[in-house]
């Protein structure tokens, strides 16, 4: 597994064409992926983000800004039932690299609304966020994210909720 890793990471930096999108300092894109939310009562939901908007401004040495509206369906595997959620966040990150590869850290702050029959709920969360922007073209980007969020609501403990998304960006 280390050696498939290893390989495709070569031919990603040996193989990959020269990022020409310097002169964008806009990305905008569509993100797509699947979480996990643990709440108090809610056991084990799985939630399938079919679409999340995104876009992003470029600051300055390495930092960005930007807003994503994520619409997530909640599956409830033990009462058999779906719920809508959606939410707006917002992340910071700061870009390793600035090439055709680009490698991020940053952070997200942001809030969820759940929409459920007998119990609406609004979490507020805070969370660390990576991975990687890869160029397919000179103005066109791929890559995968990863995220833990910590969900907080008045009087409830702390919740977390784990997950990935995949994504697909323009610059201009």
């Amino acid at each position: 597994m280390k050696a498939l890793f290893w390989g495709i990471l070569l031919a990603i930096l040996c193989f990959a064409l020269p990022a020409e999108a310097q002169y964008g300092n806009h990305r905008m894109g569509i993100n797509t992926g699947v979480m996990n939310f643990r709440a108090k009562d809610m056991d084990a939901y799985w939630g399938f983000v079919p679409i999340a908007p995104e876009y992003t401004i470029y600051i300055e040495s390495g930092f960005d800004v930007g807003f994503k509206i994520p619409l997530v369906i909640l599956f409830d595997r033990v009462h058999k039932q779906q719920h809508l959620a959606t939410g707006l966040s917002a992340n910071f990150r700061y870009l390793f690299m600035e090439e055709y590869f680009r490698p991020y850290l940053g952070l997200q702050l942001g809030g969820i609304y759940i929409f459920r029959r007998n119990l609406n709920s609004l979490f507020f969360d805070i969370g660390p966020i990576g991975g990687f922007d890869y160029f397919i073209s000179s103005a066109w980007s791929i890559g995968p994210r990863l995220f833990v969020n910590f969900h907080f609501m008045l009087n409830e403990r702390v919740h977390y909720s784990l997950g990935g998304f995949f994504a697909v960006h323009t610059y201009f």
